[in-house]
Formats: structure tokens, sequence, C-alpha cells
């Protein structure tokens, strides 16, 4: 009778989780496909960059932070200029296609450079036009969906980005395996950057094809209608005057930006405020973090790759549960359970670092992060989501592109900060203060109100934490 209902129960679980991965999947979209191959050519150089930088050009941790900020200032300026001409462009596609389009230019330049400097110019020009994905992928999805399936679909997104992420990791880790066997670790590190070069270019050409118009006459050609849309997105570009761009490089502007229209609220200046210290901590604990499993642990640029395998899975299995998680409790709650776990998680591990003169084992580290991993998942998501429900329809572009410059300011901060302290006062030192960073960005979360109340700026999407 036990073994009966335990059997039941167990076919009941599989029917529930049935439906609930059917559930999940519905409503997706082909266009997601080439945002998987971006990312799997992104998954594969987030690694690969650092340890060209170590192994093949002789730099240390602190250039590995200076490259990292570069890209990074480049994203605060690219976020601003593409949130607002996200507004104003009448279509979408152009974005993806240039962003994509490019990727595959630069990889392709960093497979031939000798020097540190054009490897950061090169990485500069790449994340210039990738942020612009950020803020238009998530138009793409709120445009062409109710709000009430807002989260799902930016998770559903989100996990297809990962789960090419997580592939390109995998890429890097058998590449670099079986390229080091034939040939010298320089010439395979080279020659992946080629592949992720032709990688690109298959992004883009399912951009082009796959990418919807807003024009549905364009839909049975697809190439001309990116043609015409990229015309209108230049149209709309050639607004952006000199004087407006170099506005938009002071690096002053972006504090006065978040006391304006554009961030038209405290609600939102809070959660931009939140973000920043967020990703700054994320930032002190992960770029160093590469370097850290090569240098002190002595780990091979193979097996480096893997660790990161294990880390998007997490990133990867987490999305479905993220989502549930949101609909029950709301963007907010999950966000600060997000950042509690990852304060916890850098705590741990500067405590360990510091502790033990030796290497820790191999499953401890994967442990650690598998749950970086599960909660990233639960972090990012809701903080789209929030970025996405504070904003006022009309201005959601900018304030999704506030968003994505607010994090790459902080990443900025993190990749100078972070090299230098972990140069001068070790890892444990850096990861120590990337837990300093996220309680901070927990203070300050708490003061932001819940999207959809009085104190949120007035925002018409419903409230997830109403139901």
């Amino acid at each position: 009778m036990i073994a009966d209902l335990q059997e039941e129960g167990r076919k009941g679980g599989a029917v529930r989780g049935a439906k609930l991965l059917g559930q999940w999947t519905q409503g997706t979209e082909g266009w997601y496909a080439s945002m998987a191959l971006a990312n799997l050519a992104l998954g594969t150089s987030s690694t690969l960059v650092p340890l060209l930088i170590a192994h093949v050009l002789g730099g240390s941790v602190a250039e590995v932070g200076l490259q990292s900020s570069g890209v990074s200032l480049v994203g605060v300026v690219g976020s601003l200029v593409w949130g607002r001409l996200a507004d104003a462009a009448p279509q979408r596609k152009p974005f993806l296609f240039l962003s994509f389009s490019l990727l595959a230019v630069t990889f392709a330049g960093i497979a031939f450079t000798r020097s540190f400097w054009a490897l950061v110019a090169y990485g500069m020009v790449q994340n210039f036009f990738w942020v612009a994905t950020g803020a238009v992928s998530v138009l793409l999805l709120t445009e062409r969906q109710g709000k009430a399936s807002w989260e799902r679909r930016i998770g559903q997104l989100n996990q297809i980005g990962a789960l090419g992420w997580l592939a390109g990791l995998a890429l890097g880790s058998v590449a670099l395996a079986v390229g080091t066997r034939l040939t010298t670790e320089e010439t395979a590190m080279r020659g992946l950057f080629l592949i992720l070069a032709l990688t690109s270019a298959a992004a883009t050409l399912l951009a082009a094809r796959l990418v919807p118009c807003a024009d549905a006459s364009l839909a049975g050609r697809p190439f001309r209608g990116a043609a015409l849309a990229l015309k209108a997105l230049l149209t709309e570009a050639s607004k952006l005057t000199p004087h407006h761009l170099a506005r938009c490089l002071d690096p002053r502007r972006l504090p006065a930006l978040l006391s304006t229209k554009d961030a038209h609220d405290r609600a939102t200046r809070l959660f931009l405020a939140e973000t920043f210290l967020a990703f700054a901590g994320i930032g002190f604990f992960g770029i160093p973090l590469p370097l850290l499993l090569a240098e002190r642990f002595s780990i091979p640029s193979s097996e480096v790759f893997l660790y990161f395998v294990v880390l998007n899975v997490g990133v990867v299995a987490a999305y479905p549960l993220a989502s549930h998680r949101i609909g029950r409790m709301g963007n907010k709650a999950v966000q600060g359970g997000a950042l509690l776990a990852r304060l916890g998680l850098f705590a741990l591990a500067a405590a360990f670092l510091f502790l033990s003169p030796s290497p820790p084992p191999g499953i401890a580290i994967a442990l650690h992060l598998l749950a970086l991993g599960v909660s990233w998942s639960f972090f990012q998501l809701s903080g789209v989501a929030l970025a996405s429900r504070l904003a006022r329809p009309e201005r959601r572009g900018r304030v999704l592109g506030l968003y994505n410059a607010t994090a790459s300011a902080g990443w900025i901060v993190a990749g100078v900060g972070s090299g230098y302290l972990a140069r001068e006062a070790g890892y444990p030192a850096s990861f120590a203060a990337a837990a300093a960073l996220i309680a901070l960005s927990l203070l300050v979360l708490r003061a932001v109100p819940s999207p959809g109340s009085a104190d949120a700026g007035g925002s018409s999407a419903p409230s997830p934490e109403r139901g």
C-alpha cells in the first residue's frame, strides 16, 4: 500500500514537472536562437580573454581588471545612447543586427592582435554595440506580450542566453583541451577566437532572418526588412549631435541623469543606486576569479572553463524556479534574497582563502560556483523585471538603458579596484570588498518601494506582489 502511494506520488510529481516545463517553454520564438549563438560566443570569450591576457600577452590580474573596466566604460555610454535610440526607433531588428555583426568583426581582430591595448580597444567596440541588445530584447518581449507574462518571457529569453553561454564555456574547455595537444596554447586560443567570429556571423544571419519586423509586410523579406530598419535607426542616430555624445562621454553625466526625468522618481533612483552597488560587489568577486583559479590553484586553462560550466549550469537550471518564485513573492523580495545569498557566499570565500594557504578541493569550488549560478538567475531576472515595471511605458527603453549603464559603471569600479586590490592585498581582500558592497546594496534595496505602489512612480504595470 505504501509502495503504491509512493509510486502514485512519483507519477504525480512527474506530471506536475512536465506541466511546469510545458508552461515555461510555451511561447518561445525563433529569434531566440540568434541570441543563443551570440551568447555562445560571448560565453567562451568571457573566460578566454583573461586567459589570453595572462598566458599569451603576459598581463597580470591588474591588467585583467583594466581591460574589464575599459570595456564597461563604453558600456555605460552605449547603454545611454542605445536606450534613447530604442525608444525613438520604429524597429528593433537593426540593433541586434549591428550588435552581432560587430561581435564577428571584433573576435576576428582579437584572434590576430599582439597588443594588450589593441585587445582592450576591440573589447570596447564590441561592448558598445553589444549593450544595445540588453534593452532591445526586453522591449521586443514587453511590446509583444501582456504585462502578466513579462517575468516568464524575460526569464525564457535569459535562460536561452544562459544555455548559449553554457555551451560556449563547454566549447572553450573542449577546444583548448584538444587544441593544446595538437599545437601551442597561444595558437589554440587564437584559433578559438576565429571560431567565435564565425559563430557571431551565423548569429547575424539568423537575426536578419528571424527577428520580427514592426511592419508585417516585411516578414517575408527579412533582409530587406533589416535594411529598411537599419536606415530608420541611422536616421534617429543622426539626431545625436557631437555635443550630445560628448555629454554622454562625460563621467559626471550619469549622476545627473539619475536625478532627472530619465529616472523619473525616487524609487527608480534608489533601485539604480542598489544596482550600482550590487554589480560592483559582483565584479569584485567575479573579475579576478579566472586568474585565481589559474594562478593560485594552478588549474589548466581548459579546466578553468569547466568550473564556469558548473556556475552556468546553476544559472540555466534556476531560471524557471526564479520566475515561479517572483510570481509568489514579487521582484523586490527575490532580489533581496539573491543578494543575501551572494553576501554569504562572498564572505565565506574571503574567509576560506584568508584562513587556508592551500587550494580547496575541487568539489568545494564547484559547489560554491553552482550556488553563485543559482543566485544569479534570481538576481538578474528580478532586476530586469524591476527596471521594466518601475519605468513609465514611454521611457522604458531609457530606464533599461540606465539600468545597463549603472551596472556597467559598477563593473568599471570593480575592474580597477579588484585588480589592484587582489594584486596588492590578495584575493581575500577583493572578496571581502565584494561582500561589503553587497551588504550596502541590501540596505539601499530596503528603501525601494515595490512596483505598483504609490511610491513607485505611478507605474501602470500590475504588481507581482499583488498576484
